[in-house]
Formats: C-alpha cells, sequence, structure tokens
C-alpha cells in the first residue's frame, strides 16, 4: 500500500489531484491510500498525530501555513528524510527557498494531467522500492558475540580510521573492525556516496551539499575531499532529480 497525501486549499484542485492518483493508480495496478488536506495546519496536525506517507503532494500557497513552512515541519523529523515532497505551484520562483527541503520535484499550475501522472508513476515506482529496500537491504555488522544487522535507511554515515570503522545510525553508534571499501560493496550503491577517503555518506541523511563539505540532518558536518567532490555532486543531483 501507498500512502499519499495531498494539502491543497482548493477544494476543486485538491479532488483533481485525487483523481489523478486514482487513474495512475488502476494504470499500475498499485493500492494506494490517499488523505487530502485543505490546509497546512491540518497537514501539520497530522504529522504530529503520527501519520507517515511516501508521497506528498503539496501546494505551496497555503492561507495561514504555508506548503513551505509545512515542509519544513516535515523534514524536522528525520524519520521522514525517504517521503517524497513533491511541490505544486503556479509560480516556478520558489524553487531556491525549496531547495533545503528536499523536494523530489516540482508540478506547474494549472496541471497538465498526463505530465503529473507520469511524475507521480516514477514516484511510486520509488516508493515500492524503498519499502521493498527497508524490507531487504541491512549492513551486517560484526561485533564481538553477535551479528547485528543495520537496515540502510537508519544510516546516517560510515567513517574509517586505520582499520576501525564508526558506524552512525538514526540512534546509536557502533564501532567494530573492518575496511571501508568492503563496506562500500555492501550498501546500495543508489542511496550511499562516498566523498572522501574516510567518509560514506546516506543520501537521505543530506541537508546540504558544497563543493568541500557535507551538511547532515542532524546538523554533522563532513569533509568532501577534492578528489570526490565532481562525482558527489553529480550522484546526489541524479539522486534528488531535477525540479521540472
Amino acid at each position: 500500500m501507498i500512502h499519499i497525501a495531498v494539502c491543497d486549499d482548493e477544494p476543486c484542485a485538491a479532488g483533481e489531484a485525487e483523481r489523478l492518483i486514482l487513474e495512475t493508480g488502476e494504470d499500475l495496478d498499485e493500492p494506494i491510500e490517499i488523505s487530502l488536506y485543505y490546509s497546512g495546519e491540518s497537514f501539520a496536525r497530522a504529522l504530529r498525530d503520527g501519520s507517515q506517507f511516501d508521497i506528498i503532494l503539496m501546494d505551496i500557497e497555503l492561507g495561514g501555513l504555508d506548503g513551505i513552512a509545512a515542509g519544513q515541519l516535515l523534514r524536522e523529523d528525520d524519520g521522514n528524510d525517504p517521503v517524497q515532497l513533491i511541490y505544486i505551484s503556479s509560480h516556478e520562483e520558489y524553487h531556491m527557498q525549496l531547495f533545503d527541503l528536499r523536494p523530489s520535484g516540482f508540478i506547474k499550475k494549472p496541471v497538465v494531467p498526463e505530465s503529473f501522472k507520469q511524475k507521480l508513476a516514477g514516484a511510486i515506482h520509488k516508493a515500492t522500492r524503498l519499502r521493498q529496500q527497508g524490507r531487504t537491504n541491512f549492513l551486517a555488522v560484526q561485533l564481538k558475540n553477535q551479528e547485528l544487522r543495520i537496515p540502510h535507511l537508519e544510516i546516517h554515515y560510515l567513517e574509517s580510521s586505520i582499520r576501525q570503522i564508526t558506524l552512525v545510525t538514526q540512534d546509536r553508534t557502533l564501532q567494530y573492525y573492518g575496511k571501508l571499501v568492503e563496506e562500500e560493496q555492501k550498501l546500495t550503491a543508489s542511496h550511499f556516496v562516498r566523498i572522501h577517503q574516510s567518509y560514506i555518506v546516506n543520501f537521505y541523511s543530506i541537508q546540504a551539499i558544497s563543493a568541500k563539505k557535507i551538511i547532515l540532518t542532524t546538523g554533522c558536518e563532513l569533509p568532501v575531499s577534492s578528489k570526490y567532490s565532481p562525482a558527489v555532486r553529480r550522484a546526489y543531483l541524479h539522486f534528488r532529480g531535477e525540479l521540472v
């Protein structure tokens, strides 16, 4: 089941989005659950109450709490990093303001049905892959007397110092002996990137990126070496997808 939220203060626009979502789901034979919100405040309440979504279609120009502020609330919770946030607006000048919110796409109003369905179909395919990977993709970590299986989506980054690996996750830090190049081969290439001889980072944990450093959603800053910098930026842009 793919959970999709639509947040738009125009009931007609929200209804049209719901219709297109259902049609897209029929074409993909994918079960979909849709939640409609007619204000940023009602969407924020749903987040606070623990509602979880795979895809969010968010209007920017909302009365009261606008779509940018609602997106900031979403991204404040690291657990929502994998959520695909697609903005809808009649104005394209918001692109720079949206960058830190890591949107998965931008749909221009008035909505063109075929373009909407094509973009949504891609998001649904990605959500399905993420769900499968969340169930099956783990990094096996050998500690003294036990083996731990750490889900890839919980990993922020790995750091290597001599022969010791430091693995930082959402709720703990583990240290064990190993080689970073061997750990890199065990990770999903589309979700992780080598940024330095000593660091591998999860794309979902990146908040901001420049030529010389990466800032994680936790606030931690990691160096990007000149050797890896061009490839890191290309891989990250490919991961995010271009705003269109």
